[in-house]
Protein backbone atom coordinates (compact mmCIF):
# COMPACT_ATOMS: atom_id res chain seq x y z
CA UNK A 1 0.00 0.00 0.00
CA UNK A 2 1.31 3.61 -0.39
CA UNK A 3 2.23 6.34 1.92
CA UNK A 4 -1.12 8.03 1.32
CA UNK A 5 -3.34 5.37 1.65
CA UNK A 6 -1.49 4.81 4.71
CA UNK A 7 -1.50 8.31 6.09
CA UNK A 8 -5.64 7.90 5.57
CA UNK A 9 -6.22 5.01 7.01
CA UNK A 10 -4.35 5.98 10.12
CA UNK A 11 -6.05 9.41 9.91
CA UNK A 12 -9.51 7.58 10.23
CA UNK A 13 -8.66 5.42 12.48
CA UNK A 14 -7.42 7.80 14.75
CA UNK A 15 -10.89 9.82 13.80
CA UNK A 16 -13.05 6.80 15.53
CA UNK A 17 -11.09 6.04 18.10
CA UNK A 18 -11.28 9.97 19.48
CA UNK A 19 -15.06 10.50 18.72
CA UNK A 20 -16.34 6.66 19.51
CA UNK A 21 -17.50 7.91 22.57
CA UNK A 22 -18.35 11.93 22.84
CA UNK A 23 -18.08 14.46 20.79
CA UNK A 24 -15.65 17.90 21.59
CA UNK A 25 -16.55 21.53 19.97
CA UNK A 26 -14.40 20.43 17.63
CA UNK A 27 -15.73 17.75 16.39
CA UNK A 28 -17.80 19.38 12.77
CA UNK A 29 -14.89 21.31 11.53
CA UNK A 30 -12.14 17.75 12.24
CA UNK A 31 -15.19 15.73 10.14
CA UNK A 32 -15.27 18.13 7.63
CA UNK A 33 -10.85 18.66 6.95
CA UNK A 34 -10.96 14.58 6.63
CA UNK A 35 -13.96 14.14 4.85
CA UNK A 36 -12.50 16.60 2.32
CA UNK A 37 -8.68 14.01 2.53
CA UNK A 38 -10.67 11.20 2.15
CA UNK A 39 -12.60 12.46 -1.12
CA UNK A 40 -8.95 13.94 -2.13
CA UNK A 41 -7.32 10.00 -2.13
CA UNK A 42 -10.81 8.58 -3.68
CA UNK A 43 -10.60 11.12 -6.65
CA UNK A 44 -6.82 10.55 -7.00
CA UNK A 45 -6.86 6.64 -6.43
CA UNK A 46 -10.60 5.44 -7.66
CA UNK A 47 -10.98 6.32 -11.62
CA UNK A 48 -14.44 5.51 -11.97
CA UNK A 49 -15.60 7.86 -8.72
CA UNK A 50 -13.22 10.54 -10.32
CA UNK A 51 -14.57 10.26 -13.86
CA UNK A 52 -18.11 10.14 -11.80
CA UNK A 53 -17.26 13.86 -9.87
CA UNK A 54 -15.73 15.25 -12.82
CA UNK A 55 -19.22 14.73 -14.98
CA UNK A 56 -20.90 16.60 -11.68
CA UNK A 57 -18.23 19.23 -11.93
CA UNK A 58 -17.02 17.82 -8.49
CA UNK A 59 -13.41 18.58 -7.82
CA UNK A 60 -11.21 19.39 -5.18
CA UNK A 61 -11.97 22.88 -5.80
CA UNK A 62 -15.53 22.74 -6.03
CA UNK A 63 -15.84 20.72 -3.00
CA UNK A 64 -15.35 22.50 0.42
CA UNK A 65 -17.57 20.79 2.63
CA UNK A 66 -18.78 17.44 2.97
CA UNK A 67 -22.05 17.80 1.99
CA UNK A 68 -21.25 18.67 -1.26
CA UNK A 69 -19.42 16.01 -1.84
CA UNK A 70 -20.69 13.49 -5.20
CA UNK A 71 -22.90 11.11 -4.26
CA UNK A 72 -22.52 8.30 -6.34
CA UNK A 73 -25.44 6.01 -6.61
CA UNK A 74 -25.42 2.89 -5.03
CA UNK A 75 -26.55 0.51 -7.54
CA UNK A 76 -22.90 1.65 -9.28
CA UNK A 77 -21.40 -0.68 -6.96
CA UNK A 78 -22.78 -3.75 -8.87
CA UNK A 79 -21.90 -2.44 -12.59
CA UNK A 80 -17.94 -0.61 -11.62
CA UNK A 81 -15.17 -1.54 -9.88
CA UNK A 82 -15.07 1.19 -7.57
CA UNK A 83 -11.72 0.60 -5.41
CA UNK A 84 -8.63 2.73 -4.39
CA UNK A 85 -6.53 -0.22 -3.81
CA UNK A 86 -5.60 -3.24 -6.10
CA UNK A 87 -8.73 -5.45 -5.90
CA UNK A 88 -6.76 -8.88 -6.76
CA UNK A 89 -4.95 -8.33 -3.01
CA UNK A 90 -8.49 -6.81 -1.01
CA UNK A 91 -8.49 -8.38 2.30
CA UNK A 92 -12.20 -9.54 1.99
CA UNK A 93 -14.83 -8.74 -0.86
CA UNK A 94 -18.11 -7.96 0.07
CA UNK A 95 -21.16 -8.75 -2.00
CA UNK A 96 -24.59 -8.30 -1.85
CA UNK A 97 -27.41 -11.18 -1.87
CA UNK A 98 -28.57 -10.74 -4.99
CA UNK A 99 -32.02 -11.51 -4.12
CA UNK A 100 -33.34 -9.58 -7.60
CA UNK A 101 -30.37 -10.97 -9.77
CA UNK A 102 -27.77 -13.28 -8.71
CA UNK A 103 -25.81 -12.85 -11.60
CA UNK A 104 -25.67 -8.37 -10.95
CA UNK A 105 -24.52 -8.06 -7.65
CA UNK A 106 -22.94 -4.98 -5.86
CA UNK A 107 -19.24 -5.67 -4.85
CA UNK A 108 -17.58 -4.27 -2.11
CA UNK A 109 -13.55 -4.33 -1.85
CA UNK A 110 -12.01 -4.16 1.43
CA UNK A 111 -8.62 -3.31 1.48
CA UNK A 112 -8.09 -4.03 4.95
CA UNK A 113 -10.49 -5.21 7.43
CA UNK A 114 -8.68 -2.83 10.58
CA UNK A 115 -11.10 0.11 10.24
CA UNK A 116 -14.45 -1.87 8.95
CA UNK A 117 -13.69 -4.14 12.14
CA UNK A 118 -13.14 -0.96 14.13
CA UNK A 119 -15.84 0.77 12.86
CA UNK A 120 -17.88 -2.26 13.78
CA UNK A 121 -16.66 -2.47 17.41
CA UNK A 122 -17.30 1.50 18.19
CA UNK A 123 -20.55 0.85 16.63
CA UNK A 124 -21.68 -2.39 18.45
CA UNK A 125 -20.49 -1.43 21.82
CA UNK A 126 -22.05 2.12 21.93
CA UNK A 127 -25.35 0.94 21.00
CA UNK A 128 -25.91 -2.33 21.78
CA UNK A 129 -23.91 -3.02 24.61
CA UNK A 130 -23.99 0.44 26.34
CA UNK A 131 -23.77 -1.09 29.57
CA UNK A 132 -22.09 -4.43 29.38
CA UNK A 133 -18.83 -6.35 27.75
CA UNK A 134 -19.84 -9.39 27.42
CA UNK A 135 -23.18 -11.01 26.61
CA UNK A 136 -24.16 -14.48 25.06
CA UNK A 137 -24.76 -14.42 21.65
CA UNK A 138 -27.33 -16.65 19.84
CA UNK A 139 -26.87 -16.21 16.09
CA UNK A 140 -30.21 -17.29 14.19
CA UNK A 141 -28.16 -15.96 10.93
CA UNK A 142 -24.64 -18.05 9.23
CA UNK A 143 -20.94 -17.14 10.15
CA UNK A 144 -18.01 -16.22 7.60
CA UNK A 145 -17.75 -20.10 7.66
CA UNK A 146 -20.76 -20.86 6.01
CA UNK A 147 -21.13 -17.58 4.34
CA UNK A 148 -18.68 -16.06 2.92
CA UNK A 149 -18.27 -12.55 1.48
CA UNK A 150 -21.54 -11.44 3.26
CA UNK A 151 -20.69 -8.49 5.37
CA UNK A 152 -23.53 -9.08 7.66
CA UNK A 153 -21.96 -12.85 8.24
CA UNK A 154 -18.69 -11.19 9.00
CA UNK A 155 -20.13 -8.60 10.85
CA UNK A 156 -21.97 -11.85 13.43
CA UNK A 157 -18.70 -13.15 13.37
CA UNK A 158 -17.03 -10.35 14.74
CA UNK A 159 -19.84 -9.18 17.44
CA UNK A 160 -19.64 -13.05 19.08
CA UNK A 161 -15.76 -13.14 18.60
CA UNK A 162 -15.73 -9.24 19.99
CA UNK A 163 -18.62 -9.46 22.74
CA UNK A 164 -19.77 -13.27 22.71
CA UNK A 165 -19.30 -15.38 26.22
CA UNK A 166 -17.38 -18.86 25.76
CA UNK A 167 -21.12 -20.39 25.28
CA UNK A 168 -22.05 -18.03 22.09
CA UNK A 169 -23.31 -19.85 19.25
CA UNK A 170 -24.87 -19.66 15.62
CA UNK A 171 -27.67 -21.88 14.89
CA UNK A 172 -27.24 -21.90 11.21
CA UNK A 173 -25.14 -24.10 9.76
CA UNK A 174 -25.09 -26.28 6.43
CA UNK A 175 -28.44 -23.88 4.43
CA UNK A 176 -30.55 -24.27 7.94
CA UNK A 177 -31.80 -23.38 11.11
CA UNK A 178 -30.55 -25.70 14.21
CA UNK A 179 -34.10 -25.13 16.23
CA UNK A 180 -33.53 -28.02 18.69
CA UNK A 181 -29.67 -26.42 19.47
CA UNK A 182 -31.74 -23.18 19.58
CA UNK A 183 -34.81 -24.48 21.92
CA UNK A 184 -32.27 -26.06 24.26
CA UNK A 185 -29.83 -23.19 24.31
CA UNK A 186 -32.83 -20.68 25.46
CA UNK A 187 -34.33 -22.95 28.18
CA UNK A 188 -30.88 -22.65 29.36
CA UNK A 189 -30.54 -19.42 29.96
CA UNK A 190 -34.62 -18.58 31.09
CA UNK A 191 -33.42 -21.57 33.74
CA UNK A 192 -30.37 -19.84 34.73
CA UNK A 193 -31.78 -16.09 34.27
CA UNK A 194 -28.86 -15.42 31.90
CA UNK A 195 -29.26 -12.53 29.72
CA UNK A 196 -28.98 -12.87 26.15
CA UNK A 197 -28.68 -11.40 22.99
CA UNK A 198 -30.73 -12.82 19.96
CA UNK A 199 -29.25 -11.98 16.91
CA UNK A 200 -30.63 -12.37 13.53
CA UNK A 201 -32.42 -10.87 9.70
CA UNK A 202 -35.72 -9.95 9.77
CA UNK A 203 -36.53 -13.10 8.05
CA UNK A 204 -34.74 -15.38 10.46
CA UNK A 205 -37.55 -14.11 13.24
CA UNK A 206 -40.38 -15.18 10.89
CA UNK A 207 -39.52 -18.61 10.72
CA UNK A 208 -38.54 -18.55 14.40
CA UNK A 209 -41.62 -17.39 15.20
CA UNK A 210 -43.48 -20.16 13.31
CA UNK A 211 -41.54 -22.62 14.15
CA UNK A 212 -42.31 -21.28 18.11
CA UNK A 213 -46.40 -21.22 17.51
CA UNK A 214 -45.95 -24.49 15.70
CA UNK A 215 -44.44 -26.09 18.43
CA UNK A 216 -46.73 -24.20 21.25
CA UNK A 217 -43.51 -22.53 22.79
CA UNK A 218 -42.76 -19.49 24.10
CA UNK A 219 -39.91 -17.94 26.53
CA UNK A 220 -39.33 -15.29 29.55
CA UNK A 221 -35.76 -13.98 28.45
CA UNK A 222 -34.32 -12.47 31.43
CA UNK A 223 -33.99 -9.08 32.36
CA UNK A 224 -31.35 -6.93 29.96
CA UNK A 225 -31.66 -9.84 26.98
CA UNK A 226 -31.84 -8.13 23.60
CA UNK A 227 -33.38 -8.96 20.61
CA UNK A 228 -31.64 -7.92 17.81
CA UNK A 229 -33.16 -7.59 13.99
CA UNK A 230 -30.18 -6.57 11.85
CA UNK A 231 -32.82 -6.26 8.65
CA UNK A 232 -33.69 -8.05 5.13
CA UNK A 233 -36.87 -8.77 4.41
CA UNK A 234 -36.14 -7.83 0.77
CA UNK A 235 -36.76 -10.64 -1.65
CA UNK A 236 -38.02 -13.31 1.53
CA UNK A 237 -40.42 -15.49 1.48
CA UNK A 238 -42.67 -13.87 3.89
CA UNK A 239 -42.98 -9.79 4.69
CA UNK A 240 -45.19 -8.89 7.75
CA UNK A 241 -44.55 -4.73 9.01
CA UNK A 242 -41.92 -4.41 11.51
CA UNK A 243 -44.06 -3.59 14.18
CA UNK A 244 -46.36 -6.79 13.76
CA UNK A 245 -42.80 -8.37 13.53
CA UNK A 246 -41.66 -7.05 16.94
CA UNK A 247 -44.89 -7.51 18.53
CA UNK A 248 -44.36 -11.04 17.78
CA UNK A 249 -41.41 -11.20 19.56
CA UNK A 250 -42.28 -9.60 22.48
CA UNK A 251 -45.37 -12.19 22.86
CA UNK A 252 -43.11 -15.15 22.23
CA UNK A 253 -39.89 -14.05 24.78
CA UNK A 254 -41.96 -12.01 26.92
CA UNK A 255 -39.69 -8.98 26.59
CA UNK A 256 -40.20 -5.13 26.59
CA UNK A 257 -40.34 -2.91 22.90
CA UNK A 258 -37.35 -1.22 24.66
CA UNK A 259 -35.16 -4.39 24.59
CA UNK A 260 -35.52 -4.72 20.48
CA UNK A 261 -32.89 -3.01 18.64
CA UNK A 262 -32.54 -2.14 14.55
CA UNK A 263 -29.89 -2.01 12.46
CA UNK A 264 -29.34 -0.25 9.25
CA UNK A 265 -26.63 -1.58 7.66
CA UNK A 266 -25.46 -2.95 3.53
CA UNK A 267 -22.94 -4.32 1.58
CA UNK A 268 -21.81 -0.81 0.24
CA UNK A 269 -20.97 0.81 3.39
CA UNK A 270 -18.01 0.50 6.34
CA UNK A 271 -20.43 1.52 9.32
CA UNK A 272 -23.48 0.67 10.28
CA UNK A 273 -26.57 2.72 12.66
CA UNK A 274 -28.31 1.34 14.93
CA UNK A 275 -32.06 2.42 16.89
CA UNK A 276 -31.02 4.71 20.01
CA UNK A 277 -33.30 3.25 22.20
CA UNK A 278 -30.60 0.90 24.14
CA UNK A 279 -28.07 3.60 24.52
CA UNK A 280 -31.50 6.40 25.73
CA UNK A 281 -32.30 3.27 28.36
CA UNK A 282 -28.64 2.99 29.35
CA UNK A 283 -28.49 7.17 29.87
CA UNK A 284 -31.85 6.93 31.34
CA UNK A 285 -33.17 9.34 28.79
CA UNK A 286 -36.93 9.10 26.95
CA UNK A 287 -36.50 6.14 24.91
CA UNK A 288 -36.18 7.06 20.89
CA UNK A 289 -36.98 4.86 18.50
CA UNK A 290 -34.87 6.64 15.99
CA UNK A 291 -32.18 4.88 13.94
CA UNK A 292 -28.67 7.65 14.74
CA UNK A 293 -25.04 7.16 13.13
CA UNK A 294 -21.69 7.14 14.85
CA UNK A 295 -19.50 9.82 14.96
CA UNK A 296 -17.70 9.18 11.39
CA UNK A 297 -20.56 9.11 9.86
CA UNK A 298 -23.23 11.70 8.55
CA UNK A 299 -26.45 11.44 6.53
CA UNK A 300 -28.70 14.05 4.59
CA UNK A 301 -32.29 13.47 3.46
CA UNK A 302 -32.78 14.50 0.04
CA UNK A 303 -35.51 15.35 -2.56
CA UNK A 304 -35.77 12.34 -4.49
CA UNK A 305 -35.63 14.51 -8.15
CA UNK A 306 -33.50 17.56 -7.27
CA UNK A 307 -31.62 15.92 -4.97
CA UNK A 308 -31.37 18.77 -2.40
CA UNK A 309 -31.79 18.79 1.42
CA UNK A 310 -35.60 18.79 2.37
CA UNK A 311 -37.38 20.16 5.27
CA UNK A 312 -36.96 18.24 8.28
CA UNK A 313 -39.85 15.77 9.06
CA UNK A 314 -40.13 15.46 5.09
CA UNK A 315 -39.82 12.08 3.22
CA UNK A 316 -36.50 11.98 1.25
CA UNK A 317 -33.66 9.90 -0.21
CA UNK A 318 -30.89 8.94 2.59
CA UNK A 319 -27.31 10.34 1.51
CA UNK A 320 -24.82 8.68 3.23
CA UNK A 321 -21.39 9.96 4.19
CA UNK A 322 -18.64 6.97 5.55
CA UNK A 323 -15.35 8.04 6.62
CA UNK A 324 -14.89 4.34 6.97
CA UNK A 325 -15.04 3.99 3.31
CA UNK A 326 -12.30 5.45 2.72
CA UNK A 327 -11.33 2.75 -0.10
CA UNK A 328 -14.29 3.19 -2.31
CA UNK A 329 -16.55 6.15 -2.47
CA UNK A 330 -17.08 8.28 0.74
CA UNK A 331 -20.21 9.56 -0.13
CA UNK A 332 -23.35 7.00 -1.16
CA UNK A 333 -26.80 7.93 -2.49
CA UNK A 334 -28.89 5.00 -1.35
CA UNK A 335 -32.43 4.00 -2.63
CA UNK A 336 -33.73 3.84 0.86
CA UNK A 337 -36.69 6.35 1.38
CA UNK A 338 -36.39 8.04 4.94
CA UNK A 339 -37.87 10.92 7.53
CA UNK A 340 -34.95 12.93 9.41
CA UNK A 341 -35.84 14.51 12.65
CA UNK A 342 -33.36 15.97 15.28
CA UNK A 343 -33.51 12.38 17.34
CA UNK A 344 -31.90 10.47 13.64
CA UNK A 345 -34.07 9.16 11.20
CA UNK A 346 -36.61 6.49 10.50
CA UNK A 347 -36.83 4.35 7.12
CA UNK A 348 -39.89 4.92 5.39
CA UNK A 349 -38.96 1.87 2.80
CA UNK A 350 -37.36 1.69 -0.70
CA UNK A 351 -37.48 4.16 -3.57
CA UNK A 352 -39.10 2.65 -6.35
CA UNK A 353 -40.20 3.27 -10.18
CA UNK A 354 -40.09 7.39 -10.97
CA UNK A 355 -39.83 8.08 -7.33
CA UNK A 356 -35.58 6.38 -7.66
CA UNK A 357 -34.83 8.75 -10.48
CA UNK A 358 -32.52 10.72 -8.53
CA UNK A 359 -30.47 7.93 -7.33
CA UNK A 360 -30.33 6.30 -10.71
CA UNK A 361 -27.11 6.28 -13.03
CA UNK A 362 -27.95 6.31 -17.04
CA UNK A 363 -26.53 3.68 -19.08
CA UNK A 364 -24.35 6.63 -21.01
CA UNK A 365 -22.70 7.84 -17.75
CA UNK A 366 -21.77 4.05 -16.38
CA UNK A 367 -20.00 3.77 -19.99
CA UNK A 368 -17.91 7.41 -19.63
CA UNK A 369 -16.71 5.96 -15.97
CA UNK A 370 -15.74 2.35 -16.98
Amino acid sequence: MSKHSKEIQAAVLSFINKYKDSQTEHYDSEFNQLAMQVFAYQFQNNTSYKKFAQLRNKNMLTVKNWWDLPLMPIQAYKELTLATENTSQAADVFYSSGTTNINHRSRHYISKLNIWEESMRAGFKKYVLPNMDKIRILSLFPGMTDNPNSSLSRYISTAIREFGTEDSHIFFEDNQFDYSGLIQALKEAQQNQEPILLLGASFSYVHLLAYLQQHHQSFELAKDSIIFDTGGFKGKSKEITMDKLYTDLGRAFKIPRAQIINMYGMTEISSQCYDRNLLDHAENKIIHFDKVTPSWVKTQVLDTETLQPVVQGQRGLLAYYDLANWDSCVAILTEDIVIGSHDGFKIIGRAKGAVAKGCSITADELLQLE
